[in-house]
């Protein structure tokens, strides 16, 4: 009879010990391909975000680009321009605050969307390099209804405050930083989007278009 040779427990060992460091390495590459799959995922919903992010500011972000004096007593002249990317913005969508505190602390302010006066002097919204509102027009002026990427557009504002949009004292107007030596600010508010802050200082009392930034 022919007897087989049985291999010693040395190469048994072997096997065994080759088989687990196969068995580990495959749960290793596992485990790897694992994390670099979430890690382009992360990356990609990253991208994804930044972008629409940057999409989202460059549209609702505005720059006050000029500020003047629009009459001797309470109306100011503003030029703003859009960012030059993303979606239109409704006019009644954006807000404005206008605030300014007196010596002895009294807080005034008033809010409402750009040309709406909220019943004080008639304030407007028109597109630079296009007719610009005569006050003496019998109300034919429409305001700009829509602000698109990349304008420009100059607004008016009436001094006062909310409780008395046409109040006798122009609070936070031209004739009220004049007589109280104070400054003003005006934030304005975009929907979905960043918020601007421009302090208002008067440079020559407030004679006609002299400048308030």
């Amino acid at each position: 009879m022919r007897r087989q040779k049985i291999n010693p427990d040395e190469n048994c060992s072997m096997g065994v010990g080759a088989l687990i460091m196969l068995i580990a390495m495959i749960l290793m590459a596992s485990i790897v391909m694992v994390s670099i799959i979430q890690v382009v995922e992360k990356i990609s919903q990253n991208t994804d975000q930044a972008g629409e992010d940057a999409r989202r500011n460059a549209v609702n972000t505005i720059f006050i680009t000029g500020a003047w004096v629009y009459d001797d007593y309470d109306d100011m002249l503003f030029l703003m321009e859009f960012g030059a990317a993303g979606e239109s913005v409704a006019r009644v969508d954006v807000i404005y605050v206008l605030t300014c505190t007196e010596s002895d602390g009294t807080f005034n302010y008033r809010s409402a969307a750009l040309g709406d006066s909220q019943g004080g002097s008639n304030i407007f919204v028109w597109e630079a390099g296009t007719a610009s509102p005569d006050p003496d027009n019998g109300g034919a002026f429409v305001n700009v209804n829509t602000f698109t990427p990349g304008g420009r557009y100059f607004f008016t504002l009436d001094g006062g405050t909310q409780a008395s949009p046409g109040g006798a004292g122009g609070e936070c107007g031209p004739i009220h930083l004049d007589l109280e030596k104070i400054d003003a600010n005006l934030f304005i508010h975009l929907p979905n989007g960043m918020s601007t802050h421009q302090k208002l200082s008067l440079s020559n009392g407030r004679e006609v278009g002299s400048a308030i930034i």
